[in-house]
């Protein structure tokens, strides 16, 4: 049985290695045919690999909307924010003692769509003043557009942030479940704040 806390597929992986030794060692009889049952670790497997998927699936329907968009050279500049947002995020994870579970996972799905808005609007903004001033180059251009969107882009993010603090005081098991999933955003959009900057 998986202690609290603990991996249910680290804890199901060891089970069948101890079985494996056992039988290879033979400390175990023979005939002695061992079954393991209700192994969720199957599932979860399962579910993550879907979820995974789902984020990849998602991150290039997102790459495809915005080349639509904004053409692909900024495309994939907003589409960057992405990426870099998570592993920001990642970064800070292990030290509040979180790993990749189901709600992590969907969270990043959650914010997926949301953290490349503050990069559309500093590429955007860049790009108008780039074009508005042909002598001017593009890293002074990119610098007046970040300062002149500043202000809106960083309260763009609080507000989107905003609603997701309460879920932090969800009472309950089922809080202690879901705290995952206001923590992950808060840190992605945040880092998605740092990215477009």
């Amino acid at each position: 049985i998986k202690r609290s806390g603990e991996n249910l597929i680290n804890a199901s992986d060891n089970i069948e290695e101890i079985i494996k030794k056992a039988k290879a060692e033979k400390r175990l009889p023979e005939k002695l045919k061992i079954s393991i049952t209700n192994n969720q670790a199957t599932d979860t497997k399962v579910q993550l690999n879907d979820l995974i998927n789902s984020v990849i699936i998602g991150f290039v329907f997102v790459v495809l909307v915005l080349m639509f968009f904004m053409g692909t050279t900024n495309a994939i500049f907003v589409g960057l924010a992405v990426p870099l947002s998570v592993l920001i995020a990642f970064l800070f994870m292990p030290s509040l003692d979180y790993s990749l579970n189901v709600i992590v996972l969907f969270s990043l799905l959650l914010g997926l769509g949301i953290v490349v808005d503050d990069a559309i609007v500093v590429v955007e903004n860049a790009h108008r003043i780039y074009h508005l001033d042909r002598n001017m180059d593009i890293a002074k251009a990119t610098k007046l557009a970040a300062g002149e969107v500043f202000l809106p882009v960083l309260t763009g993010t609080i507000t989107t942030v905003a609603p997701f603090f309460p879920l932090l005081f969800w009472p309950g098991i089922v809080g202690e479940f879901m705290k995952y999933l206001p923590v992950t955003l808060i840190l992605v959009l945040f880092a998605s704040l740092f990215v477009a900057y």
